[in-house]
């Protein structure tokens, strides 16, 4: 597949593609176009130009190729046109709600100054790094310099060698009559210490243990852990946007937990959690305005309750949601998506 230049897109304010325009614009959208088609051929060429003319990157191939045998699936359906044509469009909104996604995040980061370039960021540096004429160089000049520390350290801490040391011992060894002279002087030495220990021990008692000091009740009681917070992906309600003037609202779910092990725990069923937090969502958040701030807190009041009947026990102790534009607001930014800003 050829690399072709990208389009002109339509651009929203946050200098992103209107994936929305693109796909939903009744002039010029996908959508109209494939409302357009009359037939189940016209069909498959349209949607096959769509969707070359959206992944046009090198790497796109294999994505191309699974979107182009999902068509022929759709096709292949027996029924009218207008459910084939369903089913296309289906399949390029689908298409349209990751590219919004993408779009959201890359602004996100790009406000909280993190790095914005899709190519030569700190992935792409990292794989850089990891390439043999990097990596072996790398290596070798590591373990040459590890190895002259050890060296270091092994001559500055273990001291001279053996041979030196016997020298040592050898010259200042005692010859004749003056080594048994000093053998004898040690042996009474000796003697008199033992005799003058045994007198000692008799004399002396054990002298009773002290008792155990008891606990001061005026004390302050040991400083307990902080909770864990953990941040999850972040959540847009209404999922489908009811009025083409009303635009989705974007919360962050900050959860807090005792410890670390119950982190782990709660981020083993993430996927469960953000099922119920939706669920959630769609009690108590109403479709067609942003929900209010006594409709949040009711939300956060009932969320540790209910994500706490998936696990055993009560792991969730509390639960902030935090709209989109709030200083708090804080979300997971990569899989698997149930990150904590308390890491140590």
């Amino acid at each position: 597949m050829t690399e072709s230049t990208k389009p002109a897109w339509p651009q929203t304010p946050d200098g992103t593609t209107d994936w929305e325009v693109v796909f939903e614009d009744p002039d010029t959208g996908f959508i109209q176009l494939i409302d357009q088609s009359p037939t189940p051929d016209i069909l498959r060429q349209t949607t096959t130009v769509v969707i070359e003319k959206l992944f046009t990157r090198r790497g796109d191939e294999a994505e191309v190729t699974r979107l182009k045998n999902h068509l022929e699936n759709i096709l292949a359906q027996p029924g009218e046109i207008e459910n084939k044509r369903n089913g296309v469009n289906g399949l390029l909104r689908h298409i349209k709600s990751t590219r919004i996604e993408k779009a959201r995040i890359y602004v996100e980061r790009k406000r909280a100054g993190a790095a914005i370039d899709r190519r030569s960021g700190l992935l792409w540096k990292i794989d850089f790094l990891l390439k043999p004429k990097v990596l072996i160089p790398l290596g070798i000049v590591f373990i040459l310099s590890l190895s002259s520390m050890m060296y270091l350290i092994l001559e500055t801490t273990v001291g001279p060698s053996l041979s030196d040391y016997m020298a040592a011992r050898v010259a200042e060894a005692p010859t004749g009559e003056k080594a048994a002279e000093e053998a004898t002087t040690e042996k009474t030495g000796e003697e008199t210490e033992q005799e003058t220990g045994k007198e000692e021990e008799a004399a002396t008692e054990t002298p009773p243990p002290e008792p155990a000091p008891k606990p001061d009740p005026k004390a302050a009681p040991p400083e307990q852990d902080k909770p864990v917070r953990i941040t999850l992906k972040t959540l847009r309600w209404p999922l489908t946007s009811m009025s083409a003037h009303e635009r989705p609202q974007y919360y962050a779910v900050i959860l807090y937990v005792d410890n670390w092990d119950i982190k782990t725990g709660v981020c083993l069923r993430v996927a469960t959690v953000m099922d119920r937090l939706y669920q959630i969502f769609n009690r108590e958040f109403p479709q067609g305005r942003p929900a209010k701030d006594e409709e949040l807190r009711e939300a956060e009041r009932i969320t540790p309750n209910i994500l706490n009947q998936i696990y055993p026990g009560t792991p969730v102790n509390k639960a902030e949601i935090i709209r989109y534009g709030d200083p708090r607001f804080q979300a997971a930014l990569m899989p698997p998506f149930c990150d904590s800003p308390d890491k140590p």
